[in-house]
């Protein structure tokens, strides 16, 4: 038993010691929108007067970092369960399998590895993330107004600026997970994520002069004493490291001739960096129950889990410091796997998540005083359900190695979401 414990420790210290130094990073992900005008927001050029214009898309862009914070939260990580798991038969002294499949990609099967038995697999994701609640981030837009000035009827305060925005939002996750077998109804395991991810913005920002239409002296323009009413703006930054540390414990509850239930616990320690989307940098707690069965061939699972969060910067303000709590979040998974073979099973799963007050991109398009509506975003507070549907196999190539393929393919639109998610993975029982 000792043997097997040891060189898992210590993998897991050289993970953890090669990745973390590459967290540190000049630029943070967090501020790239915040400071994607400049320190003081979109100020134009002109000697007159001051020309600020603001908006809720730069000035509350925590809506979007809570938004990410919350997906971060619950990227569907690969099953912790072993591809093999053993049940001990007392007449003969030894384990038999006790499963005729390799079990689900994304969720949990009741059954445990086994006493001392020992489990760890690889696996990769790519998240690149499409739409916000719908609405496509190559195509996000935004309306900026004039701020306040002494003269409060001065007509260019009718001037709106509008942007269209380009998000690209990469996310990388390279997972290293171990179980051991405590007893045969209790396992423990870790699973180690390294993230990379990528935020690069494009704004095509454009002025609108619906007050000063025809004023030669230009009030507002991107370029003094020129008529350039169009300018684009980019920003971008990337990281790489060790993302939140996941601790799982699970423990058969009851077995009947066929089924099994299982409880269990995930606790998510906030080790990756938050202000560079690494992390969520809060503390996790998810208590869940798992319900399988085993008819031939075929095996039904149900997860049901529930999601407590702690405070983290992104769920607050990430320029003034402040932390608020993240969402909260009801998981469940309904699936089957099915052993097709001996060396070959199939996993299909049905994903979904219903997030209690998270923060949701509606459209609200601007009208401007002369009645001209421009398309415009804003954030409020509510309510967010996804639904996923997950399409893999398992191969058993030689020995006790399980090579896996994953398709994650979202079914709604709600939330911050990526249409297709690939995963390719490789496990194994020494």
């Amino acid at each position: 038993m000792t043997s097997r414990r040891y060189p898992a420790a210590v993998l897991i210290a050289c993970l953890i010691g090669f990745w973390a130094p590459l967290q540190a990073q000049e630029r943070k992900l967090a501020f790239v929108i915040p400071q994607l005008y400049g320190p003081e927001g979109l100020t134009l050029d002109n000697p007159m007067h001051r020309a600020h214009f603001d908006s809720s898309f730069r000035t509350n862009f925590s809506p979007f970092n809570s938004a990410l914070a919350s997906q971060l939260t619950s990227l569907p990580v690969p099953s912790t369960a072993a591809g093999f798991t053993y049940t001990y038969d007392p007449t003969l002294g030894i384990y038999n399998r006790s499963a005729p499949s390799f079990g689900p990609i994304l969720a949990e099967r009741a059954e445990t590895i086994g006493k001392d038995r020992f489990y760890m697999g690889f696996s990769y994701q790519h998240f690149s993330f499409d739409t916000m609640d719908d609405q496509d981030l190559d195509s996000f837009p935004a309306v900026f107004t004039h701020s306040p000035t002494v003269d409060p009827d001065s007509p260019f305060l009718r001037d709106v600026l509008t942007a269209q925005n380009i998000i690209d939002v990469q996310l990388g996750q390279f997972t290293t997970f171990f179980t051991y077998g405590i007893t045969g109804a209790l396992d423990v395991s870790v699973a180690l994520p390294i993230v990379s991810a990528t935020l690069d913005v494009i704004s095509d920002t454009r002025i609108q002069r619906i007050g000063t239409a025809g004023d030669l002296t230009y009030p507002h323009t991107f370029r003094a004493g020129q008529d350039v009413s169009q300018s684009t703006f980019s920003s971008g930054a990337s990281a790489s490291g060790l993302g939140d540390v996941v601790l799982r414990v699970k423990g058969t509850a009851t077995k009947w001739e066929r089924a099994a239930l299982a409880l269990g616990a995930d606790l998510r320690l906030p080790t990756g960096d938050e202000l560079n989307f690494l992390g969520t940098g809060a503390v996790g707690f998810k208590p869940f129950a798992v319900l399988s069965y085993n008819y031939g061939r075929f095996s039904p699972h149900l997860n049901l889990a529930y999601q407590f969060n702690g405070d983290s910067i992104l769920g607050g303000n990430v320029q003034t410091g402040e932390k608020a709590s993240l969402p909260e979040q009801f998981l469940y998974v309904a699936g089957v796997d099915i052993g097709v073979s001996q060396r070959f099973s199939l996993a299909f799963d049905y994903l979904g998540q219903r997030l209690v007050d998270a923060q949701r991109a509606i459209p609200a398009p601007y009208t401007a005083s002369n009645g001209t509506v421009f398309p415009a975003t804003r954030f409020e507070e509510g309510g967010v359900s996804t639904a996923d549907a997950s399409l893999g196999f398992k191969v058993n190539p030689v020995g006790a190695v399980l090579v896996t393929f994953n398709m994650v393919v979202k079914l709604d639109s709600g939330g911050l979401r990526d249409r297709v998610t690939p995963l390719i993975g490789v496990s194994f029982t020494p």
